[in-house]
């Protein structure tokens, strides 16, 4: 078999594939020399679903110049809008972080030890500042923390708030990585219902019916991955009031944030942390909020690995007296922070970057999303249920596959769309089934128009010949 192709690999999405396939591990261990051996539950229970998919999908994948068995014809140059990244199709961070990590460069040549020596557990006090002047000049440094990414800020505050018998609820459709934490802790990830009529809102009555005693918190994803909304103020407030009335804190990701691109949005329909709308319009009666966070999707950066969380306390200091504080700088000490010369370089990032590269790249991600919902119109058999108006993604359903098989995978139609599409088109998409929605496809719709073009010209053509 031809080696896989290696490709940029980005960890908070992480559907790049590597050339060693991911098997997925049993608890059940060998022991043929009587050594005592055996792996434990830690490592055996969490499943990275997006990368055993994909790893297994490119095993058997043709490579670009094959000829087709039917046709003939050669397979073209592969298009990847399976990637979260959009720096892997072509677009750029700002000039202000190249410019940052040469004075971080520079700066470190003439001070070692505060640039290329070890940093606070908790991460650089440089870097919390800044951290803090962007998502709340009140918040105090001592309640953020910075993490290597978003996903390390989402498992610390799991792994901090959830533990054995315990559940989580997530919203379904949602990024897998929330049920990947669940299991590695041994809490039940209990989904709720987004409702794609309605802008993917969350179903408030499902909500009520998945809660119960051992509920210890709700994740809400805003802007969202992999369906591209963007709540309004008065849905958050709704959410909001919900886990305050239940008495559960909010893990917050908004790793997204400030990425939305809504032509109908008014002040009440624009990001606000969710943090920021506990305080404002909630007051004393707010529940307790943990912001996960990076500077990897706003400034197109993934591979620094900056992210952190945040404590935004209720007003009883819940998180205060149950520890959570103490607990996640623990957790810190454990992982470590992100490297020191990112640590250093991201202040400068936070505070130099114009306004104006946010405003290009949020206008890019909507004409993207415009004409990928223009060229959706043009494919018989897709329809996308709600117009994006936040993150980079586009959201579509697919037409039911002929023979089809329920199930987590098999041959569902959004896996036989994803899979025929790469062998005939050489476009890699991912089936919603990864994100608890079968018979969806994700396209990642963040990328220059030619890309786009000829991505959705091989999909339209696809779409004809089925």
């Amino acid at each position: 078999m031809d080696q896989v192709v290696v490709v940029e690999r980005k960890p908070e999405d992480a559907t790049a594939t590597t050339t060693e396939p991911v098997t997925p591990v049993s608890h059940k261990s060998a022991k043929p020399n009587g050594m005592k051996v055996e792996l434990s539950p830690l490592a055996s229970r969490p499943k990275n679903r997006i990368r055993i998919f994909v790893e297994g999908l490119l095993q058997s994948a043709r490579r670009e110049g094959e000829p087709d068995s039917k046709t003939g014809e050669p397979l073209p140059k592969r298009l990847d809008l399976s990637l979260g990244d959009p720096t892997a199709l072509g677009l750029a961070p700002p000039a202000e972080a190249e410019d940052a990590v040469v004075s971080a460069v520079k700066d470190g040549l003439m001070t070692t030890k505060q640039v290329h020596g070890y940093q606070h557990s908790c991460g650089s006090p440089a870097f919390r500042e800044a951290i803090c002047e962007e998502i709340s000049p009140g918040v105090s440094s001592d309640s953020v923390f910075v993490t290597s990414g978003c996903s390390q800020a989402l498992q610390f505050a799991l792994t901090a708030l959830a533990k054995e018998g315990t559940n989580v609820l997530v919203p379904n459709p949602c990024f897998p990585l929330y049920n990947t934490i669940c299991e590695h802790v041994g809490a039940e990830a209990r989904s709720y219902s987004l409702l794609p009529e309605r802008g993917w809102e969350a179903c408030l009555r499902d909500l009520d019916a998945k809660l119960d005693d051992n509920t210890c918190c709700l994740l809400v994803c805003n802007p969202g991955n992999p369906t591209s909304h963007s709540y309004s103020q008065d849905h958050l407030c709704d959410l909001l009031r919900f886990a305050y009335d239940k008495r559960i804190p909010v893990v917050a990701d908004e790793v997204y944030a400030h990425m939305t691109y809504d032509p109908r949005a008014d002040e009440r329909s624009t990001f606000q942390w969710m943090a920021d709308v506990a305080s404002q319009q909630l007051g004393r009666n707010r529940p307790p909020v943990l912001s996960c966070s990076a500077l990897s999707k706003r400034f197109l950066v993934p591979g620094w690995r900056c992210g952190w969380l945040a404590l935004h306390d209720d007003a009883g200091r819940s998180l205060a007296q149950a520890g959570i504080s103490n607990g996640i700088a623990a957790l810190c000490q454990i992982g470590m922070t992100t490297n020191s010369m990112a640590q250093a370089a991201a202040p400068l990032v936070l505070r130099n970057t114009p306004q104006s590269y946010h405003d290009s790249l949020n206008e890019t991600m909507r004409k993207g999303a415009a004409y990928c919902l223009e060229r959706i119109s043009k494919c018989e058999g897709l329809e996308c249920p709600s117009e994006p108006s936040g993150a980079m993604y586009m959201f579509f359903r697919v037409p039911e596959a002929r023979g089809h098989a329920d199930g987590e995978g098999g041959d569902s139609s959004d896996v036989v769309f994803c899979r025929d599409l790469l062998s005939e088109k050489n476009v890699f998409t991912l089936p919603g089934f990864l994100f608890g929605s079968p018979n969806f496809v994700r396209v990642v719709s963040a990328a220059p128009m030619a890309v786009l073009e000829e991505a959705w010209d091989r999909i339209e053509d696809f779409c004809k010949g089925r």
